[in-house]
């Protein structure tokens, strides 16, 4: 089976009025990609394409290749890789309640159990208000060829969101709070000072955390 780009699941969602507004009951939104400064340390371009009902926005990382890298930047200064394709974000965003609750526990912690019922508990809240929530999951991964969201894909999110090299800079130099809230507690996010970068990318104004700055990704 011939592999399906990134650029051709976005011409689905543009081309299908239907997904394109579904996606947006999951806060993918790609009507809110708008203007502000974001680059990685190393220079890749950036795409903005969609945004969330947050202020946050979804990126792809890179130029010229079928599959692409997917960096988050949220509107409160928190960011970094979510997924190593727009397939494999797509079926995060589709299939949990949302990328922040899945990135509340390490999936790993005490078997992923704590993780999974946060996510379960999370999932019937939204059932209380919107009980097709399951129908319209299975609608778009029929459509876009998404897979349900397991542990392995859970561990992928938080493995890529750890990523360092990944973490946004803005123009000024200032460093992204990790998406992972107990890597901030521990202290992760000191690093060696970071050099003035020119924006490679127009994000949604955010309020970054100033650290100290970021090592090369290269």
């Amino acid at each position: 089976m011939a592999v399906v780009t990134d650029r051709e699941l976005l011409d689905t969602i543009h081309g299908t009025p239907w997904i394109a507004e579904l996606l947006t009951l999951f806060d993918f939104d790609v009507a809110r990609a708008s203007d502000g400064p974001v680059s990685l340390l190393g220079g890749q371009p950036l795409e903005a394409i969609a945004g969330d009902g947050t202020g946050g926005t979804f990126l792809l990382v890179g130029a010229d290749a079928a599959v692409r890298p997917v960096l988050y930047v949220g509107s409160e200064g928190e960011g970094g890789l979510i997924a190593t394709s727009l397939r494999s974000a797509l079926a995060l965003i589709v299939g949990v309640a949302s990328l922040h609750d899945a990135t509340a526990y390490p999936v790993d912690e005490d078997g992923g159990r704590a993780l999974r019922d946060f996510l379960t508990s999370a999932d019937d809240e939204i059932r209380a208000d919107r009980p097709e929530l399951d129908d319209n999951r299975d609608r778009l991964r029929t459509a876009l060829g998404l897979p349900p969201v397991d542990d392995a894909l859970l561990r992928s999110l938080q493995s890529v969101a750890a990523d360092f090299d990944y973490r946004p800079i803005t123009g000024e130099g200032d460093r992204y709070r990790p998406m992972l809230s107990w890597l901030e507690t521990a202290g992760e996010s000191e690093g060696p000072a970071a050099p003035r970068v020119p924006p490679s990318a127009p994000i949604p104004t955010a309020r970054p955390e100033e650290v100290p700055g970021q090592q090369a990704l290269f």
